[in-house]
């Protein structure tokens, strides 16, 4: 069988009637497209056959919708049409009515109808059917909702994730009000974003949060990249947003444990700490050796609240942002304040003059939490704690801070809880410190391992990056 594959110049030199001929019998789809009022013109039956629209279907819906999960690459390749009279893409896929999508290569021309450019477009079929099933994979079976919302606020197109997120199928959602679903405490603040970026004369992106309806009338946070590019031949909001319900439902948590822990906790211990030191010193032994025993347990509840601010903060933060630190100098401030608490004890240090590494911005708090472990649940008669800092080498890329004490050492069982990320109630660890060293460690890309120390004692050993152009 003969290749009827054709190119602009035989279609637009060609007479009329061999035009019409060319048009209908041609292997290649062809669109002809008024970009303007993102409009189809007129098509070929291998168009229809291509995207499975008839070409009634096809008049009547813009042009636009046959590529919503590349719509800035087409208005790019539109515009490069309009400014140079022709051009080439192998960057645009075509959404078919059964929902397939297709990887297609597209070449256009300018042609002047009724006065106004209009833009004759020939699209062929990649057959390479590994790029096709990757194409689905990552639009249709994605996380992500993308949404094309035109410029009246309507929308053009949903993604089909909508049915697993939102309960909505796709078509559901088509034509309808986007800010309708906006929940009301939210919809002024999406409204006014929408109206600034429509305002804008260049392009736009910015990130909202908001809560959309769901099917069931439940409201789903969403956090959305939004980008308007007023200048390009099709114009509207591409949405792209995740559903960070949990994220949002975790910090809601946080906060509640925070003022659980911090104010209602802290308030009731107090007054169990000022019954408890008045019996302290009743002149019956055994009630002042119990109630000193309740002092003792009552402080150490007392102080794991003050790390609940920290845990909180970490809680809250979806994401993690990176700081520089003098690590020498963190460490050195901070020996300096457990001296003058813990005088008994004597700290070996082996620092460099300085060394900058990169990490989560609690930092500070777990450096402070480390070296007071050493020293606050150290039964030895002189605790002693050495502190070193190895820079980066040949042998390592990182820099490694070991801490190394004569204590009782942590227990292998709280070792092990921290390493695997996870407790149970047979397999628990005894406190949050530790557990927020961890986690402040691990944001900051690095790692914590614990050794015993012989004779007796802990090492603790955290690996950080060291610092490459971020600001402090």
């Amino acid at each position: 069988m003969p290749d009827k594959s054709i190119s602009h110049q035989e279609i637009l030199q060609a007479p009329k009637r061999t035009f019409e001929t060319v048009f209908e019998h041609a292997n290649d789809a062809i669109f002809v497209v008024d970009l303007e009022n993102d409009s189809i013109v007129d098509c070929n039956p291998a168009a229809e056959e291509l995207v499975e629209y008839s070409r009634e279907e096809l008049l009547s819906m813009p042009a636009s919708d046959l590529h919503p999960h590349n719509l800035p690459q087409f208005m790019d390749f539109a515009e490069s049409v309009l400014e140079r009279g022709h051009s080439w893409t192998d960057e645009i896929t075509c959404y078919c009515k059964s929902g397939d999508i297709l990887p297609a290569e597209m070449s256009a021309s300018v042609v002047e109808l009724e006065g106004r450019p209009h833009v004759v477009n020939l699209v062929r079929q990649r057959t390479d059917e590994e790029e096709r099933d990757w194409f689905e994979a990552l639009i249709e079976h994605g996380n992500d909702l993308i949404t094309v919302v035109k410029p009246d606020g309507t929308i053009r197109y949903q993604s089909e994730t909508s049915d697993t997120v939102l309960g909505y199928a796709s078509d559901d959602l088509r034509d309808e009000r986007y800010v309708d679903f906006v929940h009301p405490e939210d919809e002024e603040d999406v409204r006014a974003s929408l109206a600034q970026m429509a305002d804008s004369s260049t392009g736009v992106v910015r990130r909202l949060e908001y809560r959309f309806r769901r099917r069931d009338g439940s409201w789903a946070w969403l956090e959305g990249a939004v980008s308007y590019r007023p200048k390009k031949p099709i114009t509207g909001f591409v949405i792209n947003a995740r559903d960070i319900t949990p994220e949002k439902e975790s910090q809601q948590q946080a906060a509640v444990l925070n003022r659980t822990m911090r104010h209602n906790l802290r308030n009731e211990l107090s007054v169990i700490i000022g019954h408890a030191e008045r019996l302290s010193n009743v002149d019956n032994p055994e009630v002042a050796s119990t109630a000193t025993t309740m002092l003792s347990k009552a402080w150490n509840l007392h102080d794991a609240t003050t790390y609940t601010k920290d845990l909180n903060d970490i809680l809250q933060s979806s994401r993690v942002t990176q700081k520089r630190f003098d690590l020498t100098a963190l460490l050195e401030n901070t020996i300096v304040d457990l001296t003058d608490s813990y005088p008994e004890a004597t700290f070996d240090v082996d620092l460099p003059d300085d060394q900058l590494v990169v990490a989560a911005p609690k930092l500070r708090v777990a450096i402070d939490h480390v070296l007071r472990n050493a020293v606050e649940h150290n039964d030895a008669d002189t605790p002693r704690i050495e502190v070193t800092v190895r820079p980066p080498s040949a042998e390592s890329s990182e820099v490694y801070l070991t801490v190394v004490d004569n204590g009782p050492g942590i227990p292998a069982q709280q070792r092990e809880v921290l390493l695997e990320g996870e407790e149970t109630p047979l397999k628990h660890g005894n406190g949050i410190g530790l557990w927020l060293v961890n986690w402040i460690i691990t944001r900051s890309g690095g790692r914590i391992t614990f050794d015993e120390n012989d004779p007796r004692g802990s090492r603790v050993t955290l690996a950080l990056s060291p610092a490459n152009g971020i600001e402090q």
